[in-house]
């Protein structure tokens, strides 16, 4: 169906970022699953968490293109699309909280929350508007 892009379905977008948190706590879920089997059996924390991480950057590409914006896209572009949107976030989030740790008073906890918020937050931009953007093509899901 072809929409008019002056027009925007707020419905749409409400149910976009409700399947892309419910999308991040399986996530979540999964990754840390996956990071403390790998502890458990003998592995490194750091090769844990590398694994823990990349797991759920595969679940999170996957579960974002065929549940949270149920895109038909090209596998290969959105793939890397979304390969450029975890870049970019993840570098946000690191310096978020470097200079949360740097200039604020907050606690590191709560600098983690807001640098893992910042993540959040960009990530579901860009692949909004980026990764599977399926407006740019005239469709609308």
């Amino acid at each position: 169906m072809i929409k008019n892009n002056l027009t925007f379905d707020w419905w749409k977008e409400i149910m976009y970022l409700v399947r892309h948190a419910g999308s991040g706590v399986v996530n979540t879920i999964v990754g840390f699953i996956v990071i403390f089997v790998a502890m458990s059996l003998g592995f490194s924390p750091i090769i844990s968490n590398a694994t823990g991480y990349g797991v759920g950057f595969i679940l999170g590409f996957v579960i974002s293109k065929k549940f949270v914006f149920r895109s038909n896209g090209h596998f290969v572009t959105e793939s890397i699309r979304y390969l450029i949107a975890f870049a970019l976030s993840f570098t946000f989030n690191l310096l978020v909280l470097h200079f949360a740790l740097l200039y604020s008073n907050l606690h590191a906890m709560a600098s983690q929350v807001l640098a893992a918020m910042a993540y959040t937050f960009l990530m579901y931009i860009l692949t909004r508007l980026f990764v599977f953007n399926t407006s740019r093509i005239g469709i609308v899901n």
